[in-house]
Formats: C-alpha cells, sequence, structure tokens
C-alpha cells in the first residue's frame, strides 16, 4: 500500500511540474521579445546592433515596413522569330500544323513581342530603383508596378554588365517607401534572411526566409572577363520572377540583390541554392551609375589564376597566395610596366593579394590613371612594378542578333563584337564570326560546333567577318569539306564542316 502511494505521489508530482513548465514555456511565448532579450543577453557580443535578436514578429515586422518599396518590373522587347523548329516540340507532341514557330509559306510574322518579369526596389523618395540588368536587357518599354496597383514607367538611368546591377528611375506620384541599404560586409553565415519578389509573376508580392548559406570565392558570379564578385548564398527561396528583388537581414537592411539560382532541372524551380549581389558592390557604383550611366573602371591587361598548393612549390612559396601572370595583353598597361607572363602578383598598393579573385576587384575599384605599385616574384627574385592603369573597355551596344545573324550550314552566325568577345571571355583582339545557334542534326552540329564557337579561320584563311566566311566556304564547295578552326572560351580546336 506504502509503495502504490509512493507511485501517485511521484505522477501527480511530475503531473504538476509538467503544468509548470508548460505554464511558464506559454508565458515565454505570449513575451517573446522580453524572454528572449534574457535568453541570449549572455550569449550576444556587446557590440552587435540593436535589433538582432528574433523574436515571432521579426518576420512580420520586417515584410510589413518593406513591402511597399518591392516592385515588380514588366519589361517588352520585339524579337525575330526562330528561323529553325523548337527542339522540344516533338518530345511535348504536336505536328506541325500546331506549331506556331513551325514556317508556314512565309505566311506568319517574322517578329513577336516577348514580354519578361523580374522584381526591384525602391532606395529613395525621388523615385530611383534598383534591379539587375539582365531583366532591363534589351527592353523597349519598362514599367513597374506597385503593391499598391499603382503601375508607373520606367527610364534606364545606368547599368553594369559586370555585377549585373541596373538603376531605374520613375517619375512617382505618391509618396514612395525607399529599402534602407545595410552593410553586406558585416553578413554572416547562418544570419537569417528575407527575400521579397514577384516569382512567377503570380501577382503581387511574396516573401521567402533562410539563411545566409555561404559567402566568398566559392559563390562568384563572373558575367564579364577580368571581374569577379563574391557573391551571397542563400536558401531563402529565389525563383524566376525574384531577379533584382532585395535580400533583406532581420534589422529589414538590404543586404544583397537577388539575382539567379541553381535549379534542380527543366523545371526552373528553386532548388535551394540561391545567390544574390551583395548591396556594397551596388553601393560602390551607384555614384557613376547616377551621374554618368556606366561605371568606368581600372584596367591592367592581363590574364591572371590562383597560385596553386603545387604552382606554390615551384616558385618557392610557404603559401598558396597571389595571382599568377598567365598572359599580358599586347599594348597594354602591363605590358609597358613590363610584367611577363608566370610571374606572381603578391601585393597591390600594399594590401596582400590573397588570390586572382582578389587582384581583380582591387584593380576594378580605382580609377583610370591610377597608379598601382605591385610586388612580383619573378624567377624566384622580389621586384617592384608601377602599372598606370588604363580604362576597362566599355560594353558597346550590340546590334540585335536578327539584324546581323546570318543562317548558313545548319547556325546563325554573327559578327564578333567587341562587347560579344568580352562577354564570351575571348582573349582581347580575338577575331571571327559566332555561332549564335546551332540547328540540332546540321551540318553544324555534326561538326561539333556549339553555340558560342567562334570560328577564327577556314582552311587556314583567316575569318574577320560574315562575308569573309562566305567567301571561304565558297572556295571550299569544290572539295566538299572545309576545316574550322575554332575558339571557345581560351580553348582552340580544329572541326571539320562537310558542305551540302
Amino acid at each position: 500500500m506504502r509503495t502504490r502511494t509512493l507511485t501517485i505521489a511521484s505522477f501527480f508530482s511530475v503531473a504538476m511540474a509538467a503544468t509548470l513548465l508548460g505554464a511558464l514555456f506559454t508565458t515565454q511565448l505570449q513575451r517573446p521579445q522580453a524572454a528572449e532579450a534574457r535568453s541570449v543577453a549572455a550569449t550576444v557580443p556587446a557590440e552587435r546592433p540593436a535589433g538582432t535578436v528574433l523574436t515571432l514578429d521579426t518576420f512580420k515586422d520586417v515584410a510589413r515596413a518593406n513591402n511597399a518599396g518591392v516592385v515588380n518590373i514588366n519589361t517588352s522587347k520585339m524579337v525575330k522569330l526562330p528561323r529553325f523548329r523548337d527542339p522540344f516540340h516533338d518530345f511535348f507532341g504536336g505536328g506541325d500544323e500546331q506549331d506556331p514557330l513551325a514556317p508556314q509559306g512565309g505566311s506568319r510574322p517574322d517578329r513577336m513581342r516577348q514580354t519578361s518579369l523580374g522584381s526591384g526596389f525602391v532606395i529613395d523618395k525621388d523615385g530611383f530603383i534598383l534591379t539587375n540588368r539582365h531583366v532591363i536587357e534589351g527592353a523597349d518599354e519598362i514599367s513597374v508596378t506597385f503593391p499598391s496597383g499603382k503601375h508607373y514607367d520606367a527610364k534606364v538611368v545606368g547599368r553594369d554588365a559586370r555585377t549585373d546591377v541596373a538603376l531605374l528611375k520613375i517619375e512617382a506620384t505618391e509618396t514612395l517607401t525607399p529599402l534602407t541599404l545595410g552593410d553586406s560586409d558585416k553578413t554572416e553565415v547562418g544570419e537569417w534572411v528575407m527575400a521579397i519578389g514577384n516569382p512567377f509573376g503570380l501577382g503581387g508580392n511574396s516573401v521567402t526566409v533562410g539563411v545566409v548559406s555561404f559567402k566568398g570565392e566559392r559563390a562568384q558570379l563572373q558575367l564579364q572577363r577580368g571581374t569577379n564578385i563574391d557573391m551571397i548564398q542563400t536558401d531563402a527561396a529565389i525563383n524566376p520572377g525574384n531577379s533584382g528583388g532585395p535580400l533583406l537581414n532581420t534589422r529589414g537592411e538590404v543586404i544583397g540583390i537577388n539575382t539567379m539560382i541553381v535549379t534542380d532541372g527543366m523545371s526552373r524551380g528553386n532548388a535551394g541554392v540561391g545567390f544574390s549581389v551583395p548591396i556594397n558592390v551596388a553601393r560602390q557604383i551607384l555614384p557613376q551609375l547616377r551621374e554618368k550611366g556606366k561605371v568606368t573602371r581600372g584596367w591592367m591587361g592581363v590574364n591572371i589564376q590562383a597560385v596553386t598548393e603545387d604552382l606554390a612549390k615551384t616558385y618557392g612559396l610557404q603559401e598558396a597566395k597571389g595571382a599568377l601572370v598567365s598572359a599580358v595583353t599586347p599594348g597594354s598597361p602591363a605590358e609597358k610596366a613590363g610584367l611577363k607572363p608566370e610571374d606572381v602578383i603578391l601585393s597591390a598598393d600594399g594590401r596582400t593579394v590573397n588570390d586572382n579573385g582578389d587582384l581583380s576587384r582591387y584593380v576594378a575599384s580605382r580609377a583610370p590613371g591610377s597608379v598601382v605599385k605591385l610586388e612580383v616574384l619573378r624567377d624566384k627574385d622580389r621586384r617592384s612594378v608601377s602599372v598606370t592603369l588604363g580604362t576597362f573597355p566599355d560594353e558597346e551596344k550590340e546590334a540585335p542578333a536578327e539584324e546581323s545573324g546570318r543562317v548558313k550550314l545548319g547556325m546563325t552566325l554573327r559578327e564578333l563584337s567587341p562587347s560579344l568577345a568580352e562577354r564570351l571571355q575571348l582573349p582581347r583582339g580575338a577575331k571571327g564570326v559566332v555561332a549564335a545557334e546551332v540547328e540540332p542534326g546540321g551540318a553544324a552540329d555534326d561538326a561539333g560546333l556549339t553555340q558560342g564557337d567562334v570560328i577564327v579561320s577556314v582552311n587556314g584563311v583567316a575569318i574577320e567577318s560574315l562575308d569573309g566566311f562566305d567567301r571561304a566556304v565558297a572556295n571550299a564547295k569544290a572539295a566538299g569539306r572545309a576545316r574550322l578552326r575554332v575558339l571557345n572560351g581560351q580553348v582552340y580546336r580544329v572541326v571539320v564542316l562537310k558542305l551540302k
């Protein structure tokens, strides 16, 4: 009997303890700010900014304060319909009579208006809006829509391909809600973040929440040769239509511009790996975008790569640091200063050069005409080299592919403009014609040509224009085949094209 009494007493003791614990837990949930503040006060460093403690209302407050300043961007442009059949059409079913892109005796229009969607955010009350360059690139018309439903036409004030940032301007008739720009350099891995945008054009902004997954060299955006950006990687869902929208920290500050995602295949859906351009990168170029519409950067004229551990040993270096010069552009500031291939640049203006990206970013941050003092290792001897920077080649206005393209031998060829050469990461001064499209099963495809290949010679004859290519092919037609020297990126190869 005594044992049973003790057992019952123990049961009621445990029940009472659980009830008290539940009451305490409920009280903490009802008063999250005070409870959280007490619980983390001993673990949060005193120097951390106020407002970083998460509560049940944190993300609601961030969304409520910033949603009105995030816009949906609509763009449209006229494009030429493709000459070739859509390679995915048969896979998804349907015959030629159902294919709106299939040729129909010239009766169908050769152009159509193409629309696209993106996001952006207001940065001041004067109507300036930040977004991605790729959101508005090539657009004939740009309009922005606020969550209130108010529409405005927008004009491009400035854009920069090397950071994928664009600045728009609207003439607003209502009071705007500018977003606060934070300091992306202070953002830490594991920090909670929120993305706001208009995915898939569903209508109205939506928010997603995640953490900063990674920062640094692994998450790099290289849209143009010679310029790397260390991106912010996040698992906050970013989907098509989110591009250009803000990535915010828990204080409601913009720390990044949502730019691209790694998809899970043909669905184009989010796979938990998204990337944002750090807001400090955009902040640095904003004055130039406002005043000049473009960004002028310093240029040295070298191809550089990181120093691996094996390379470091061959140079007698204790650490795998520095930027190895793999090529020097003829006539460039680097050549004039005496830099040579296989030099290792160890420091710039007294700053240690950790890798090639480190040096590229520093040089790009300096104005043309600036003198950069380099510490260089050559043949195991250290020396000082001063380089007077030139101007990074401007991005030129390209003729649309439909105006300059020429269909021949199962591919659409384009003239190689300097800006297109930059985008294809070709050696400086490269010449040739570009395979903008390759028809599946055509002669070019059979030869192994792929989109983006640059044909630099035909049977040993250098090619510099579409007309030059036509002449060289005509001369080779009697033999039924032509030998093409092709460049893709930095790699050359030779293929044989059958002339049908």
